[in-house]
């Protein structure tokens, strides 16, 4: 069933890039308004789902996390219930998808093979070197949505019911930098733009290694019940700061450099070609690789050797972000424009 729901899931988030795009007039100024939106629902799903379902008797605090309460004895087993309400949820934005303006393929002046018009922007070195630092930093970015859970919880002591809430430090961040991005790239430029989120990715992964070089912390509770700081669980979590960084100069930028490079009549066979490679074939090869990592820095493949993982990807990260620094070069005609026409 999740082989059917991704086959049927992944093209979307291609399909809302391109739908976005073809009716933005000015991308550049609008598309990081448009995009923060989700980081808005991530945030939401990852507070009142732990709040609603896997805690009772809460009491709001005035430090993060905010809320604390008795985690349900069965929390574990209740995350499978997000299955239930995300599948829900799709249905409804299926429903959702009928009213969204019709916007049929271009007929007028554009290529019938478009799709394979849009393979030959590999041509420019640009838009092959985006692919080929974009490759390894969506395996990272996909090993992170897989690992960061158990390094809270099995290294830093993290409860389940704080984990979601915790890594949504990073879609905080994310809704800040998106503001700030069309500054960005006026300032720095694609480039510098895009190698900033992954030397983000670098430092975060580099920060996680290093304090998991040290014993696993105990439960984040004490005897009475409350939410207590250890200094690494702080590190940890906000040095999820950085995510928004990641994820926002790194990914956003990329799309925004697709649609700017491709022609008019192959922009949504373009932004379907980076999707390939950054939406199915990265997640796709994160988990063999996981499990690589898993033989190297754990055991039976399950990683158990923190820092010898994060230390990994840091890598992968530095070398990613050397790779855009002395080998991208924007070859797209006009200036980033922010103001309004």
């Amino acid at each position: 069933m999740s082989i059917v729901y991704s086959v049927l899931y992944m093209p979307t988030l291609s399909l809302t890039n391109v739908m976005a795009f073809a009716h933005l007039d000015n991308p550049d100024r609008e598309w990081p308004r448009i995009r923060v939106m989700g980081t808005f629902g991530w945030i939401a799903a990852s507070w009142l789902f732990p709040m609603i379902w896997l805690q009772s008797d809460l009491q709001f605090q005035a430090l993060p996390p905010f809320f604390v309460g008795t985690e349900a004895p069965d929390a574990t087993a209740r995350l499978v219930d997000t299955l239930k309400v995300s599948g829900v949820l799709s249905i409804l934005y299926a429903t959702f998808c009928l009213l969204l303006p019709n916007t049929p393929p271009r007929k007028e002046g554009v290529e019938k093979l478009a799709f394979k018009k849009a393979f030959s922007l590999f041509s420019h070195r640009s838009f092959a070197i985006l692919v080929l630092a974009s490759l390894p930093i969506s395996v990272i970015h996909q090993i992170y949505f897989m690992q960061a859970g158990p390094f809270f919880e099995n290294q830093l002591g993290l409860l389940v019911t704080y984990i979601a809430p915790a890594m949504t430090v990073g879609q905080f961040a994310e809704i800040g930098v998106m503001v700030f991005l069309g500054v960005f790239l006026v300032r720095l430029g694609f480039r510098w733009t895009i190698a900033l989120g992954g030397f983000a990715y670098f430092a975060r992964y580099a920060i996680w290694g290093l304090i998991s070089m040290q014993d696993a912390a105990g439960p984040s509770v004490d005897a009475a019940g409350q939410f207590v700081w250890s200094i690494p669980l702080m590190i940890g979590v906000f040095s999820q700061l950085l995510h928004g960084v990641c994820y926002a100069c790194f990914f956003a930028s990329a799309y925004m450099y697709v649609d700017r490079i491709a022609d008019a009549d192959i922009r949504n066979s373009a932004q379907t070609v980076f999707g390939i490679i950054i939406l199915g074939a990265g997640p796709m090869l994160a988990g063999p690789f996981l499990g690589i990592l898993g033989s190297v820095f754990g055991e039976a493949g399950v990683v158990t050797d923190f820092a010898g993982m994060w230390f990994t990807l840091a890598a992968i990260a530095l070398i990613t972000t050397v790779l855009v620094g002395f080998a991208f070069e924007d070859e797209t005609q006009g200036e980033i424009v922010l103001q309004s026409a």
